[in-house]
């Protein structure tokens, strides 16, 4: 999909995308059995595939490159909304499917309650993509390598920028990834936390951790943004590096004490402290690597960051804290302790990884203003 966005119109990509999207998710809903569910969760991960390469491409056309943070923040307000209304929204819709139990449907016969939560929450996403298609517009591309002002980067051109680069997006990936499994495995197990540790019910779990994602979540990103323009203003050009530094400082003590809290009351606004901070460079990260990447490899150098970082944070960062917790402290009730630990476990080297890369990524900075300023000429 970033390969595509490169070179076609990313408005469409993202409209047809999410259309997609929407329909695999209600797909969900009526499978009748593991591969009919397995084909259509593949589905919903292509549709979901195609939107943020083609968004991150559209936005560095959209807004110049002092504002890329902030743009990229506003943006990334979608996950922990994203994430704390599924705490509340989720919970009702899978309350309200619990109450009414299976239902018939013509054609496709009994659909159990767990079926009906993937219908209901799938569809409105059609009408979504159809909005996007009407109201969003293609921007023109700017930032384009001067030795190709006009066409489109092979795949090799592309493999051979990054390797010429890996000293900065070797660090960088590597930096963000540990930092993903940082974010995503206590987002994955915070509910279980206050349910194991605290005694919650799933529904005050739901009302209270909820709000706190968000708020934290909401708050982080856009202080996140602001944060990194003050710091470009006072002259640190790597200030989108150095917010997701800053960040990590605060974010390692509260990921090691939050869990350890033993009244909710206190526990609670640790946790959207951590929340907070672990989202506050979610935007910049990504303007990091827009700033130093051309026009014409932007939306497949973003496909290369999502992979990674997903698959780092996705697929390990919820796993690791399983694995401590059944390897390392032997019960389930002490995941508030393989927490604490895998704080340090990935935070730690992360930030390592990315006061590292400081040197090489302003270096690349510095390459970045000279084909920029070759396209200009160009360009006149």
């Amino acid at each position: 999909m970033g390969w595509l966005a490169d070179r076609r119109s990313r408005r469409w990509i993202i409209g047809l995308g999410a259309t997609g999207w929407a329909i695999m998710a209600s797909l969900g809903g009526i499978a009748q059995n593991y591969t009919q569910l397995f084909l259509a969760r593949v589905g919903l991960g292509v549709g979901e595939a195609t939107f943020m390469p083609a968004a991150f491409s559209m936005i560095s056309d959209y807004f110049p490159r002092d504002r890329f943070a902030r743009a990229y923040a506003v943006l990334m307000l979608g996950a922990p909304l994203g994430a704390g209304i599924a705490f509340v929204i989720g919970g009702l819709v899978a309350s309200y499917a619990q109450s009414v139990g299976a239902v018939q449907l013509p054609l496709f016969g009994e659909i159990r309650s767990w079926q009906l939560v993937f219908l209901i929450t799938g569809l409105p996403g059609i009408a979504l993509a159809l909005w996007a298609l009407v109201t969003v517009r293609e921007p023109q591309r700017r930032g384009l390598l001067a030795e190709s002002p006009s066409q489109q980067l092979s795949i090799t051109a592309v493999i051979r920028f990054c390797r010429d680069h890996w000293s900065t997006y070797g660090t960088l990936l590597t930096g963000f990834s540990l930092m993903a499994m940082f974010t995503l495995g206590y987002l994955a197990w915070v509910a279980v936390l206050f349910m194991r540790t605290h005694g919650m019910e799933p529904a005050q779990v739901g009302t209270l951790v909820g709000p706190a994602i968000t708020v934290g979540g909401i708050a982080g990103v856009l202080s996140g943004s602001f944060w990194c323009t003050w710091l470009t203003r006072r002259g640190y050009q790597d200030a989108a590096l150095r917010t997701a530094i800053h960040a990590l400082i605060a974010a390692i003590p509260l990921g090691v004490a939050a869990p350890l809290i033993s009244d909710w009351q206190l526990a609670l606004p640790a946790i959207t402290a951590l929340i907070f901070f672990l989202t506050f460079p979610q935007g910049t990260t990504i303007a990091a690597f827009q700033l130093i990447t051309p026009n014409q490899m932007r939306a497949q150098v973003s496909a290369v960051f999502l992979l990674v970082t997903n698959v780092f944070g996705l697929g390990l960062g919820a796993t690791m804290v399983a694995l401590l917790t059944d390897y390392v402290f032997g019960a389930p009730a002490l995941v508030n302790y393989s927490l604490a630990l895998a704080s340090v476990l990935v935070g730690v080297p992360a930030l390592v990884c990315l006061i590292l890369g400081l040197k090489p990524y302003r270096q690349s900075l510095i390459e970045a203003d000279r084909w920029l300023s070759s396209a200009a000429r160009t360009d006149g």
